[in-house]
C-alpha cells in the first residue's frame, strides 16, 4: 500500500514537471542602456537592442559591410605572418624604439601608413595598443628610426625591415 502511495506521489510530482511554464526567453539584463536606461540583455553589446535598431549608422547593411572588412584584414594580418614566420613580434621593442618618436606625426601620415582609422592611429601614438608587426617599418620610417633586419640567433634588437601593410 504504501508503495503504490509513493509511485502516485512521483506521478503527480512528474506531472507538475512537464506543466510548468517554459523559462523565460529574454535574458537577465548586464547593465543598462547608456542611451535609454534599458536592458542590456547581449553581453556583446554596449546598448540595448532597441537603440542599436534605431542607429542609421547601425543598420544590418553597414554592420555586415564592417564586419567583412574586419574579417578582411585579420585574414590578411595572418597570412602576412604565415608569408614572414622570421619575424618577431616583441611589443617593448616598438615601445622603445619607433614610440617615443611617433609623438610628433600627424595622425593622418599614421593612419595611411598603419592601413588604419584615426582611432586606431591615436591609440598606436599614444601608447596604448601596439600595431601589427607588419607595420612597424612604415612607422618608424614616419618616426624616422632607423630600421634593420631582426635576427633571432644574435639576439639583436633592431627593428624589423619595412613590411608592407596589409588590408
Amino acid at each position: 500500500m504504501k508503495a503504490r502511495k509513493v509511485e502516485a506521489t512521483r506521478r503527480a510530482a512528474a506531472g507538475r514537471v512537464l506543466q510548468r511554464p517554459a523559462a523565460q526567453s529574454a535574458a537577465l539584463p548586464l547593465w543598462t542602456c547608456p542611451d535609454c536606461g534599458g536592458a542590456v540583455t547581449n553581453p556583446r553589446h554596449v546598448r540595448c537592442e532597441a537603440c542599436i535598431d534605431a542607429d542609421p549608422a547601425s543598420t544590418p547593411e553597414i554592420r555586415g559591410r564592417r564586419g567583412a572588412a574586419i574579417a578582411a584584414r585579420r585574414r590578411a594580418l595572418t597570412e602576412w605572418d604565415k608569408v614572414n614566420p622570421d619575424r618577431v613580434y616583441d611589443p617593448e621593442m616598438f615601445r622603445r624604439e619607433i614610440l617615443p618618436r611617433l609623438g610628433t606625426v600627424p595622425l593622418v601620415q599614421i593612419m595611411e601608413a598603419a592601413g588604419c582609422c584615426k582611432a586606431s592611429a591615436s591609440d598606436y601614438r599614444r601608447g596604448k595598443r601596439t600595431p601589427h608587426v607588419s607595420t612597424w617599418g612604415a612607422l618608424a620610417e614616419l618616426a624616422r628610426v632607423e630600421v634593420g633586419e631582426f635576427d633571432r640567433s644574435d639576439g639583436d634588437s633592431s627593428l624589423v625591415q619595412k613590411a608592407p601593410c596589409v588590408g
